[in-house]
């Protein structure tokens, strides 16, 4: 999320790849934590039926040797048998299936909001360049906030030669920092082209 949130910053960094190993490595963290709950639940679910079973085993020990005495009768052992097997499943299953459909719906609701996000810069080709270089030209270039409406640059033009420097100065709301964004194609210019 937090790189998500600053990826203006990591682009005019070109720290793309350094994050993107970053984010391989937390995923193999979760994945091997994920295996782990995996290892556990596949003990829990025959641990609980061997539960399940002892305590049908205990109920009938117990309730014969109590019927053996006198104490009670065959058809209350019986009774208890069912009494357990009645408890035992819907609790266990109802614990299971909620833990299920909370860690299910959150995901969810997650990959949704990353999967219908609409990206707002558009690349014209796909092809990836392995290394930047060469000049640095704007030629009339124009952008205009589209929230606002408001024109931060009205055709600006400049070649910023491999090596060299630029310094742009100016007063606050000018556009010196458009300019940066633009170079980076944090944005995408209204007119002209860099």
């Amino acid at each position: 999320q937090e790189t998500f949130s600053g990826i203006r910053i990591l682009k005019a960094y070109s720290q793309q790849n350094q994050f993107t190993d970053s984010f391989n490595h937390e995923s193999g963290v979760y994945k091997s934590l994920q295996m782990s709950l995996v290892k556990v639940d596949s003990i829990f679910q025959p641990m609980m039926i061997l539960l399940i079973g002892l305590s049908t085993i205990l109920t009938i020990f117990i309730g014969g040797n109590l019927a053996i005495k006198g104490e009670i009768t065959p058809g209350n052992i019986a009774e208890f048998v069912i009494y357990v097997n009645m408890l035992t499943w819907p609790v266990a299953a109802l614990g299971w299936v909620t833990s299920l459909v909370q860690r299910a719906a959150a995901s969810q609701k997650r990959i949704n909001e990353f999967l219908n996000t609409t990206p707002e810069i558009y690349n014209q080709s796909n092809e990836l360049e392995a290394s930047l270089s060469g000049n640095i030209e704007f030629k009339n270039v124009s952008f205009t906030y589209p929230d606002t409406g408001i024109e931060a640059l009205k055709e600006v033009s400049f070649c910023i030669e491999e090596g060299k420097t630029l310094a742009i100065i100016g007063k606050t709301g000018c556009g010196k920092s458009k300019i940066s964004k633009l170079v980076t194609r944090l944005y995408d210019t209204t007119k002209g082209s860099v």
